[in-house]
């Protein structure tokens, strides 16, 4: 399962130009995604449920779908605890079309029945002196399926949409495979009731995308984060590649010294995994 390794730090609303200058200028490109997506974090109210219960019937399938790793990965984590997940869609399009229109507009087909990733984030490691202090590392994998397939293999495995909001996101790539990451999040959607399930009827209307000028971001802050993803396989070079990738995060910060100050959170603070209800 891969890892990933991520700096955060925290930026002002009214320096994200100059924050967006800065990455450009680090990672050496004109190249940057904008992009907004609609996040659903998903959960299952049944905690008698383990797993995936669809997983032997994604094994039996001929051919056996691209994905089946990830889901056997997600199946055995789940058999043990069970976590928030989230479900992830690009409505970038959508959000433009709405903005330009002053009014919310309909989530087009092809996004509908699109791709979708289903991400898993594991509890963050606690600290090591192996780990700059700095530097949060956990599991993490995306499972990539097409909209309508994913929704129904969550619902079937008993979850629904516990909360979702929209993000806005900057992507920077540097050669050293870094990702540089600009985050805000807009406050909770309104008429969405929770939890929702996940597949509706055939003949209830798209979901509407909003304007976005006409909602508040839940901070008047942005978040940096700079990410490595380190993969697992194979095993035995997984600590040398862990060590680099802290290398080339510490060079970074280092880079940045004085102009952002990374943060040391609370691993708590990312803590994804589901003991019951709380509301």
């Amino acid at each position: 399962m891969p890892v990933e390794a991520v700096l955060t730090t925290v930026v002002p609303a009214a320096d994200i130009d100059k924050a967006r200058s800065i990455l450009h200028g680090i990672t050496e490109t004109r190249d940057v995604a904008h992009r907004f997506h609609r996040v659903r974090h998903v959960r299952r109210l049944d905690l008698s449920i383990r797993g995936i219960p669809i997983i032997k019937s994604l094994q039996s399938q001929n051919p056996k779908p691209e994905t089946l790793p990830q889901w056997q990965d997600l199946h055995s984590t789940l058999s043990r605890q069970q976590y928030l997940l989230t479900e992830r869609v690009d409505i970038t399009q959508e959000v433009l079309a709405a903005m330009a229109a002053g009014q919310p507009v309909p989530m087009s087909e092809q996004t509908q029945n699109g791709e979708r990733i289903l991400r898993f984030n594991d509890f963050p490691d606690p600290p090591n002196p192996r780990v700059p202090q700095t530097v949060m590392q956990r599991k993490q994998f995306d499972i990539r399926e097409p909209g309508p397939l994913l929704e129904q293999h969550l619902a079937d495995s008993g979850f629904s949409v516990y909360s979702e909001h929209i993000e806005e996101t900057y992507h920077w790539w540097h050669n050293n495979n870094l990702e540089f990451v600009l985050w805000r999040q807009f406050k909770d959607l309104p008429d969405h009731p929770q939890p929702s399930p996940l597949v509706h009827a055939p003949d209830q209307p798209n979901w509407l995308v909003p304007d976005l000028s006409k909602l508040e971001p839940i901070s008047p802050f942005w978040m940096c984060f700079v990410r490595a993803v380190v993969d697992a396989t194979p095993v035995d070079k997984m600590a040398e590649r862990m060590a680099e990738a802290h290398g080339r995060l510490g060079a970074v910060e280092q880079q940045l010294e004085g102009v952002y100050r990374f943060m040391v959170f609370d691993r708590r603070a990312f803590d994804t995994r589901y003991q019951g209800d709380d509301e």
